[in-house]
């Protein structure tokens, strides 16, 4: 699975603003994409990255089942693994998105740590 070129741009930004690891931000990216969108569907063609994904950061072993499930819950349909992917991607895409929204409606002393543990009931 690739990002593009705007998905890894947003990516690197959040990493920076959260002081984590690229596989958790993926993570914590297709969660918001999935719980968050309205829509997912695959993703237009775009310039990629030249970064590739593999989708065990996002699911590992029998969890990909479970990720699968979710997303034919949200799509309304079935999907074959082909799909799976490009599906896995665009709610990384649409995640990152969202987080830059969030982090472009912050203020400068704000910390987007923070902002997140509140919006999600944690803090």
């Amino acid at each position: 699975m690739k990002l593009s070129k705007s998905g890894f741009e947003i990516l690197q930004r959040v990493m920076a603003e959260l002081e984590m690891e690229r596989p958790d931000v993926l993570r914590l990216a297709f969660a918001k994409g999935l719980t968050e969108s309205e829509l997912i569907q695959e993703r237009e063609k775009e310039e990629m990255a030249n970064i590739e994904i593999p989708v065990s950061v996002i699911a590992k072993g029998d969890d990909i089942i479970l990720i699968k499930h979710l997303l034919i819950d949200k799509v309304q349909t079935q999907i074959n693994d082909e799909a799976l992917d490009k599906l896995i991607v665009s709610c990384i895409e649409q995640g990152l998105e969202i987080m830059n929204e969030e982090l472009n409606r912050l203020t400068g002393a704000d910390s987007y740590f923070f902002y997140l543990l509140e919006k999600h009931g944690i803090a």
